[in-house]
């Protein structure tokens, strides 16, 4: 009798755990559900910005919020040749409903736009040397195949991409938004947010003597979707950063919006100047500061660095990435650029920068100068040419002993 009851009570107890267990699963489920079925999709907030003076296109644009001026501008067309396109801050987030004026030259410069305009002409149309071609001629090898792409990081990053593919070779050269290549107070950033991106090419071509084949472009917010493309690159943060930001110093995965603010970011307190601003934010793009030439460069080698640790981190995040992942980041790559490049040789390229081994930084040499309140940078394009020289040198070498047989 008492087995028969301790069996009885056994059955219920079982059946006591079994219904608290299917009660708590349907109280997940009722949780799981009512989430997802509640959950608003998140949407990019739009804003309403208008933008009149000295600009190719006035009128009232819908953007993204958090766009910058820079994209303002290019929304609009560009500046017009008379803008005082010097002291714009490209790099300032523009506001709903608001208005901004881009100033222009006044009457006294119009001789000063007329000589623009016609260097731009005469330079655009001048045929150019390929040092490249010259190299290979005089050591009588077949030609190296190399292309050249033009990355513009809006607004202010500049660089240019030589591509090996018979090496799987890239070299990024960086140019300093500041640089002067014609005669004229028009620097790279100028040049680029007035004429657009071909004649830009064609005046970067003339003056480095080198072939430019395609163009990429990319905004913050093409910036920030690559890194979440990637899942954020890990990225080891420096005490400043990690204070500014409240994160913690050392390694740390950083997402696409951090990412951003990372390549930005400059120790203000170890850099001498007199900043002509309360805020000392965002000054490097708007030059809003008063600044030894030497220290100058100092800070812009100082974000190139910056620039050079987030790209080796999203090289990391590609190799750690499974095959079939890596396929769907290189298929989705024309999604976070704007470019005149097919999508196959867009793929290649992509899988070399993130892949490949033989990977290189450098500069254009020169140096900069402080006149009146306004930075210049001067490129020293003979040396830039001896390096190009000893780089091509360098490679004819490579496929040389790659080519011999050894017994």
């Amino acid at each position: 009798m008492r087995g028969h009851i301790r069996h009885k009570r056994s059955k219920y107890e079982k059946r006591k755990i079994w219904f608290w267990i299917i009660l708590g699963l349907l109280a997940l489920l009722i949780i799981f559900l009512a989430f997802f079925l509640n959950k608003k999709t998140i949407e990019n907030k739009l804003i309403r910005v208008a933008v009149c003076g000295c600009v190719n296109q006035r009128a009232v644009y819908t953007m993204r919020e958090g766009s910058d001026m820079a994209m303002l501008i290019r929304q609009a067309k560009g500046f017009t040749i008379n803008a005082d396109a010097i002291h714009v801050n490209l790099d300032k987030i523009v506001k709903n409903d608001s208005v901004y004026h881009i100033p222009c030259l006044g009457a006294t410069n119009d001789s000063k736009r007329s000589e623009f305009i016609s260097q731009i002409n005469r330079t655009i149309k001048l045929s150019y040397r390929d040092l490249s071609k010259e190299v290979v001629a005089a050591a009588q090898q077949n030609e190296i195949k190399c292309y050249t792409i033009l990355y513009i990081g809006i607004p202010a990053v500049y660089v240019l991409i030589s591509y090996y593919p018979e090496f799987h070779r890239i070299n990024f050269v960086h140019i300093p938004h500041s640089a002067m290549f014609l005669n004229t107070e028009y620097r790279l950033i100028d040049l680029f947010f007035t004429l657009d991106i071909y004649p830009t090419m064609r005046i970067l071509e003339h003056t480095l003597q080198q072939k430019i084949d395609y163009y990429l472009i990319q905004d913050r917010f093409n910036f920030i979707d690559l890194i979440d493309l990637l899942g954020g690159v890990n990225i080891n943060l420096d005490k400043p950063y990690a204070d500014e930001y409240n994160l913690k110093p050392g390694k740390n995965n950083l997402d696409g919006y951090y990412a951003w603010e990372y390549i930005r970011f400059l120790d203000w307190r170890n850099v001498k100047m007199t900043v002509k601003s309360e805020k000392k934010k965002d000054l490097v793009r708007q030059d809003n500061f008063e600044m030894d030439p030497r220290t100058m460069e100092m800070t812009y080698e100082m974000r190139n660095q910056r620039q050079r640790y987030v790209l080796e981190g999203m090289r990391r995040s590609f190799q750690n990435l499974s095959t079939a992942d890596q396929l769907y980041v290189i298929e989705n790559f024309k999604n976070v650029f704007r470019t005149d490049m097919k999508a196959d040789f867009l793929n290649m390229l992509y899988k070399d920068i993130l892949s490949t081994p033989s990977f290189s930084y450098g500069n254009v040499p020169g140096y900069y100068s402080v006149e009146g309140s306004k930075l210049f940078f001067y490129p020293d394009l003979p040396s830039f040419e001896m390096i190009r020289k000893r780089e091509i040198r360098t490679y004819l070498e490579k496929r040389k002993d790659k080519n011999q047989v050894v017994y």
